[in-house]
């Protein structure tokens, strides 16, 4: 089961470093363009849109300057803390709520109140799947029939690249390609914290949405070919024009289908259809 006060600890004592994150390489901030490109497709101005995992707040305020109606959950009060005073009520009643929870826990939200409802976070660090069945069910429930979805999910790919990962043998390690083969659980450190991150394929994805009654829209890549590049290669596309090349070049990538899963992370866009789930 997943460890919800080490989640909301290691939130809480970096928030400053998850609100800068994406702008603070050009992969990073192809992340927010990618991302960001297909809120804007699918969310209309005037939507109601629930953010479960909101964190600082990025994709809040994003949709909060397009005329959105935005609530936000997260497990990190700071997070949440941080948001709230940082836009400072320009926003009015624009902002519905910002309140501490887990994506399981929303049974206060409003059953179909919800245009558009964001799984940024929760999707990869939920370790059960118990627990990433109720949270996608919560996210069907809340929205309205027509409403729109959208999760970030990790890839098991990293683990096997070496060259992301810079460990030689991993191509012979036996345990690890049999389990990454679906779906794993990795560790990393986040401020000191020991965090676990559930990974699985895209196809797999598809499918754990669809068991809930979503219709796939649209999966794209996030990191993409970008993946390929180091600290070093990315550090030259730091100049406007070749920044815009890179852009140009994981948008024309991220949602061909021999490259789904090539990447860290990416993000999975359902709709909810005209039947209810049960």
């Amino acid at each position: 089961m997943t460890d919800r006060n080490t989640i909301a600890a290691a939130y809480d004592a970096g928030v400053d470093e998850e609100y800068n994150r994406l702008v603070s390489t050009p992969l990073c901030e192809a992340e927010f363009m990618l991302v960001s490109e297909l809120l804007s497709e699918y969310i209309s101005e005037g939507s109601t849109v629930i953010d479960i995992g909101a964190g600082p707040g990025r994709y809040a305020e994003f949709l909060l300057s397009k005329n959105c109606n935005v609530g936000t959950i997260d497990l990190s009060a700071l997070s949440l803390a941080s948001f709230t005073k940082r836009i400072n009520g320009n926003y009015g009643k624009s902002l519905l709520f910002s309140k501490t929870s887990c994506a399981t826990e929303l049974e206060w939200v409003q059953s179909e109140s919800a245009d558009a409802v964001l799984l940024m976070g929760p999707l990869y660090h939920l370790t059960s799947e118990e627990e990433r069945t109720k949270a996608i069910a919560n996210s069907y429930r809340i929205l309205k029939k027509g409403g729109f979805v959208f999760s970030i999910f990790m890839s098991p790919y990293p683990k096997l690249n070496p060259l992301l990962e810079g460990a030689d043998s991993i191509l012979t390690n036996r345990e690890l390609i049999n389990t990454v083969q679906e779906n794993c659980t990795t560790k990393v450190m986040f401020q000191g914290f020991e965090i676990e991150q559930y990974r699985c394929w895209p196809l797999y994805a598809r499918e754990i949405m669809e068991k809930q009654d979503f219709i796939t829209e649209r999966i794209r890549n996030i990191e993409g070919v970008g993946s390929f590049y180091n600290k070093q290669n990315l550090s030259e596309f730091d100049n406007n024009n070749s920044k815009q090349a890179l852009f140009r070049m994981l948008r024309n990538t991220c949602e061909n289908p021999n490259l789904l899963g090539i990447t860290h992370q990416y993000l999975y866009v359902g709709k909810k259809g005209d039947n209810i789930h049960l």
